[in-house]
């Protein structure tokens, strides 16, 4: 059976327990900026369409409902030939 030194084994936990500190600090930060990027996507994506003057997805998704909307209404009324 081999013995190890009690000096170089509290040496060794303390670093094992400083590196699971930072390793939890280097965890939390990751997280905070994969939000902080998931935010800013999300500005510069809306940015993207303001600017090109096309209606945003959640606005695009809206119009196509009321083109289905009024699509079903003039199929009702007779008009067979819309696709």
């Amino acid at each position: 059976m081999k013995t190890v030194d009690m000096d170089i084994f509290s040496k060794m936990k303390a670093e094992l327990s400083q590196l699971q500190s930072e390793n939890k600090e280097l965890r939390q930060r990751n997280s905070e900026l994969e939000q902080r990027l998931n935010e800013l996507h999300g500005e510069y994506m809306l940015l993207r369409y303001q600017f090109k003057g096309m209606p945003s997805p959640s606005e695009y998704l809206k119009l196509r409902q009321e083109m289905q909307a009024l699509k079903k209404e003039l199929r009702d009324r007779g008009w067979r030939d819309l696709a």
